[in-house]
């Protein structure tokens, strides 16, 4: 089903088959011929098809796409019933989803993933122009960017938090078990036949996670290029307000609580290797040592 406003926005009720992502493509090219978007149609294809593959392969319905074509922007936002959000699970080099990330990032000019009351929107944007090359160079071409505003309430206040010295490769493995975990954990939660403590557990850690996942996303955008460079180690700078510690706090708890599910409750994922576990361990410390500061 296809609403259409008159040169500007298409939004597509998609079905989760093997088709939906030529269905978008087909959409960009009609949107784009007559505009200035035409020469960065590749990569909008290209972005867009990531973003719909992930949505059929990995989430739930109802799965809609809106493409909204300006004078400065070209926007693809695929909603699907998911809450569980992307990752570069590409870091894994032994992964098989999960690759397209790393693709979309690299094309477009800004991407991000918004929580919705039933599920989440993964959206990506192309500018006007074509990115120079020192642009499409820079790392922080990729990254968000942040508030500097600080709020009168200190609790609101936001913190510089800096994390020196990264390993990388060790980071990665974290990040990419935890992945693994997170993703058969939430399958758990909605499964029929899981037991009613299981189901609990895994519930409790995906929520902590969710509320973790603007920060996480962060940081694995800035290790995915690290990764993609081949870098031993890695500075990451996040923002974060002072409150947001509570959170930092229950996502430590949660992945402690999970790795313990791994050692004694059969799941498929299993525990993560010592090093890792305490690399994660250790980065987490060190956010919570700054915002208490």
């Amino acid at each position: 089903m296809t609403q259409q406003h008159p040169g500007t926005s298409v939004r597509l009720q998609l079905e989760p088959a093997a088709t939906a992502a030529s269905l978008v493509r087909r959409e960009l090219r009609q949107l784009t011929c007559s505009t200035g978007f035409a020469r960065r149609l590749d990569d909008a294809q290209l972005a867009a098809t990531e973003l719909v593959t992930n949505a059929v392969l990995h989430g739930r319905e109802p799965i809609t796409v809106e493409i909204v074509v300006t004078a400065d922007v070209l926007r693809v936002a695929v909603t699907d019933g998911s809450g569980v959000s992307p990752s570069f699970s590409l870091l894994d080099p032994t992964a098989v989803t999960g690759r397209g990330l790393l693709l979309v990032a690299s094309v477009a000019d800004r991407w991000g993933v918004e929580p919705q009351p039933d599920g989440k929107t993964v959206w990506m944007e192309l500018a006007s122009s074509t990115p120079s090359a020192d642009e499409a160079a820079d790392i922080a071409f990729l990254l968000e960017s942040w508030g500097d505003e600080l709020a009168t309430d200190p609790a609101l206040e936001q913190v510089r938090v800096v994390l020196t010295d990264l390993d990388v490769p060790l980071l990665v493995e974290s990040e990419a078990h935890d992945d693994a975990l997170l993703r058969e954990l939430a399958l758990l939660a909605h499964a029929d036949g899981t037991e009613p403590r299981l189901r609990e557990a895994a519930q409790q850690i995906l929520g902590a996670a969710g509320a973790f996942e603007s920060v996480r996303g962060e940081l694995k955008r800035q290790l995915a290029v690290a990764a993609a460079h081949d870098c031993a180690q890695l500075d990451v700078e996040v923002r974060l307000t002072r409150s947001e510690a509570e959170l930092v706090r229950d996502y430590s708890h949660a992945l402690e609580h999970a790795d313990r599910l791994c050692a004694g409750d059969g799941l498929l994922t299993a525990q993560p290797r010592l090093q890792a576990a305490s690399t994660r361990r250790d980065y987490l410390r060190r956010i919570l040592a700054q915002l208490s500061s």
